[in-house]
């Protein structure tokens, strides 16, 4: 199985668990990067849940920052890129794959595209799954 496809099967894990996007990310991505972290570091992550900050932007990015934060730090990421401009970089895969990086961007377009779908909620997973590929993606060309 690739990265990508066992970051989507753990984020669907922790997804059906009941954690919400940016801690399931953040859960996902710190196991498959075998990245050890404090407990209490989810905790604190799952606070950017549904766009939970200020400015509103998707828990996803967020996970997939603190996670790109950790891995360069350890020295596990190119240096060809300063931290600064992989978050700008990161940023951009979202816009040009959602059209925007801020909760309200994301969730509602795919939300109304699910209650078209006549799909049950459980089967609602925002962008927990084509989040997940985005990071792990720009994460792996990274390294």
């Amino acid at each position: 199985m690739d990265l990508t496809t066992q970051a989507v099967e753990v984020c669907e894990q922790y997804r059906r668990k009941g954690f919400a996007c940016s801690e399931s990310v953040f859960r996902a991505l710190t196991d498959i990067y075998n990245l050890k972290v404090p407990m209490d570091t989810y905790q604190v992550i799952s606070v950017f849940a549904g766009g939970g900050i200020d400015d509103g932007r998707c828990g996803v990015v967020e996970a997939g920052l603190f996670v790109i934060s950790i891995l360069f730090k350890k020295g596990k990421l190119s240096r060809a890129y300063s931290l600064e401009e992989l978050s700008v970089q990161l940023h951009q895969e979202f816009v040009d794959y959602y059209g925007g990086y801020n909760c309200r961007d994301i969730f509602y377009p795919l939300y109304e595209e699910h209650k078209r779908s006549l799909k049950g909620e459980a089967d609602f997973f925002c962008a927990f799954h084509d989040g997940i590929t985005i990071i792990t993606s720009f994460i792996e060309s990274k390294i």
